[in-house]
């Protein structure tokens, strides 16, 4: 892989989420989210200012899922919003392979200091046979389209529609696509979102089969979330076996499976 071409969704002084398409109304995109019951925002301080620092997914009453450069970002007693309440964190364990501002193993966990209890947990995705699921993007910050790309804060929760393309051992990878090849509620991640889920949902259930990561804005001449940029999200069904032997070991928490079917 071309590590010189990669543009890692690193935490930067603006935080920039869910970037959509630009002939659909970002009203949908926001009614889109009000269903998610799944899915955290870690917020930090910027020059006085809070900001959204990354993104997760709750797979245990205290227990997130994120990327390990969002968690190269968090501290104890940090501050994490689950709908409009606050909790604090109160360990963050990064894959032990992961290296600061290296790409691969960018999965990490963070455990919370008291219990969400009307949170919908995400299961963690067993099977390996991702390519061509639609799944929901979730993240809060920024507002932009493919046109322009990323152009304000906001911090409104939006959800975003997309379709996995192909995997790569640790990676899925999805592309934003435009016009007639374009999904109705299409749409990228940015920084904000880093961290964040792929979900795929049914009636019952909310399989967790990917997180943020990094994009590859080489197409676009490295403008990060117009039309064409290739998004890659560290592949659950990958890091399974790492996630719930951690989590075993910290909390005797034994994690529901779902198949990504």
């Amino acid at each position: 892989m071309k590590w010189m071409f990669v543009l890692l969704l690193a935490i930067s002084s603006t935080a920039n989420a869910m970037i959509i398409r630009h002939d659909v109304a970002d009203t949908e995109y926001q009614a889109a989210a009000q269903s998610d019951n799944s899915t955290v925002t870690f917020l930090g301080l910027y020059k006085g200012d809070e900001i959204v620092l990354g993104t997760g997914s709750l797979i245990g009453k205290q227990w997130i899922v994120t990327a390990a450069h969002v968690a190269n970002e968090l501290r104890t007693g940090s501050k994490v919003q689950f709908k409009t309440h606050f909790y604090l964190i109160k360990e963050v364990i990064k894959h032990p392979l992961w290296k600061e501002r290296h790409f691969p193993y960018d999965i990490a966990l963070v455990q919370l200091a008291s219990p969400i209890e009307d949170a919908t947990l995400a299961k963690l995705n067993h099977a390996s046979t991702e390519t061509g699921k639609i799944a929901i993007f979730v993240g809060r910050g920024d507002y932009g389209n493919g046109l322009v790309g990323v152009v304000g804060a906001d911090k409104q929760l939006r959800a975003a529609h997309n379709a996995v393309v192909g995997v790569q051992e640790q990676w899925l990878q999805f592309i934003f696509d435009r016009d007639t090849n374009a999904l109705p509620l299409e749409g990228i991640s940015g920084p904000g979102d880093s961290g964040g889920p792929a979900y795929l949902v049914s009636a019952d259930s909310v399989c967790l089969i990917g997180v943020s990561s990094w994009q590859n804005a080489e197409s676009t001449n490295w403008e990060e979330g117009k039309y064409g940029v290739i998004e890659h999200y560290s592949r659950i069904s990958y890091f399974r076996d790492w996630i719930e032997q951690t989590l075993l070991q910290a909390s005797k928490t034994v994690l529901a499976g779902c198949s990504d079917s």
